[in-house]
């Protein structure tokens, strides 16, 4: 029940950012849990100087609104762990191990998502895939278009779900492989 409450009070904080997703949710649609307090406006700003990067308006609403939580039982996993860097070491640098690895799936090395932000694990294809931030470009109109990093692919892939968070957002709860899931 409190996990119920829990999610109807997201909702009702999300509705003036993100009114289809908050009706959908508010619904009962997402099978919301492990939602984590609101960020306040100082941790945003401590979060955006370590990352030495600005944040997307819209994903700072979020963030305002809870620091994290799980849909579908973690097929969605926004978190305090996100975001984060994708960063890989120099190829000379890996193990015989992920050296194999990296041969058998093919493609070059680093992966397509090097130096993209990642801002959520997203498990649309297979577990461990993520959306990220594709900050190469910068800001543009406040906010970068949102990539999705499917690392079990032969050879692993990034390609482009939206073009800013927002749109990302309202349109989630409305992805085909989720209503599907809901049968």
């Amino acid at each position: 029940m409190h996990e119920v409450t829990m999610s109807k009070k997201l909702a009702r904080s999300l509705a003036p950012y993100f009114p289809r997703f908050a009706e959908l949710l508010a619904a009962g649609n997402g099978e919301i849990e492990n939602i984590e307090p609101p960020a306040s406006d100082a941790d945003i700003r401590e979060l955006e100087e370590s990352l030495t990067v600005s944040l997307p308006e819209s994903y700072k609403q979020l963030l305002r609104c809870a620091r994290g939580f799980w849909l579908f039982g973690g097929a969605v996993q926004f978190g305090a762990q996100h975001p984060f860097f994708h960063e890989f070491p120099p190829l000379k640098d890996l193990t015989p191990q992920q050296l194999e690895v990296v041969k058998w799936k093919g493609g070059n090395w680093p992966p397509p998502s090097e130096g993209m932000l990642c801002f959520a694990e997203f498990f649309m294809e297979a577990d461990g895939d993520q959306v990220l931030f594709d900050i190469k470009n910068g800001l543009r109109n406040g906010e970068y278009p949102i990539m999705y990093y499917a690392h079990e692919s032969r050879p692993p892939t990034v390609r482009k779900l939206a073009d800013d968070f927002h749109t990302f957002l309202e349109g989630l709860l409305d992805r085909e492989e989720f209503r599907s899931a809901d049968g």
